[in-house]
Formats: structure tokens, C-alpha cells, sequence
């Protein structure tokens, strides 16, 4: 990994946590007026989305000379599919762990960590990929391939 990915992945972790503060933050507050989990687990992720695409477009990722239109839609997609895995995986670890409020936020946090990954890379190689760019995550890769180009 070059040294920007892993730039990249500390400044994505920090975004990452603020955004999972407010995440839980609006997660408890829908939570414990409802105790409807997937509900309060849509919410605090919708809410900590606006944050986390501002952030990482500006901050982690340096995307700001593409078309913000182009790149909501794409960040809206690996969203969704991150989203889809954390509530899942969240909803099964509540049925496991049982009611109450300690186990739902140990439940949302078993999803949140199973969409971490995803959200990182489809961010990086997809939604604020700069055109014109090669995005590898791995950049001995790239060294590799130009080598092969010259035998």
C-alpha cells in the first residue's frame, strides 16, 4: 500500500469515527423514543451520511474537481450496499444478543464493522475516483505492470 492509501485510511478512520458519533448519537435518540431497531438504524446512518460525504469528498479524498452531482450518485450506491450489509449483520446480532439498548448498540456496531471496508475501497476505486487517474490501492502493482508492458 502507498503512502497516500494509508494517508487516506487514517483520515477516512477519523471522518469515519465522527460520523459513527453521530450516527449512534441520532440511533439512541430514535431508539429510545421507539425501540424499533432497523428504524433507528436507518435514521442515524442517513444523518451521518450528509457528514460523511462532505468529509471524505473534501478531506480524505481530495475530490472536489469532479461533478458533486455524478459523485452523490455513486457514494449514494456504495452507501446503500454498505448500508444493506450493516443493517443486516446488525439485525442478526440483535436477534442473537436480545432486547435493550446496550445489545442494540452492540448490534449496530457488529454491522458497522462489517461496512467499514466496503465503504472505504468503493469510495477510493469507485465514487471519488479522479479521472484520469489509476486508483490502485496496491501501487508494486503498477510498477509490475509497466515492467511486463517493457519484456
Amino acid at each position: 500500500m502507498g503512502i497516500r492509501t494509508i494517508q487516506q485510511i487514517i483520515t477516512f478512520a477519523i471522518v469515519g469515527g465522527i460520523a459513527t458519533i453521530i450516527d449512534f448519537l441520532f440511533f439512541n435518540l430514535v431508539f429510545w423514543m421507539t425501540t424499533l431497531f432497523i428504524f433507528s438504524r436507518i435514521i442515524g446512518i442517513l444523518i451521518s451520511m450528509v457528514w460523511n460525504f462532505l468529509a471524505n469528498r473534501q478531506i480524505t479524498f481530495k475530490a472536489t474537481e469532479e461533478d458533486p452531482k455524478k459523485q452523490l450518485f455513486k457514494y449514494i450506491i456504495v452507501y446503500g450496499i454498505a448500508m444493506g450489509a450493516n443493517i443486516f449483520i446488525g439485525w442478526i446480532a440483535f436477534q442473537i444478543l436480545g432486547p435493550g439498548q446496550l445489545n442494540a448498540n452492540i448490534a449496530a456496531a457488529l454491522g458497522l464493522i462489517v461496512s467499514i471496508p466496503t465503504t472505504f475501497f468503493g469510495l477510493k476505486l469507485w465514487a471519488f475516483k479522479k479521472k484520469g487517474k489509476e486508483t490502485d490501492v496496491f501501487p508494486n502493482n503498477r510498477r509490475e505492470k509497466k515492467r511486463n508492458r517493457n519484456i
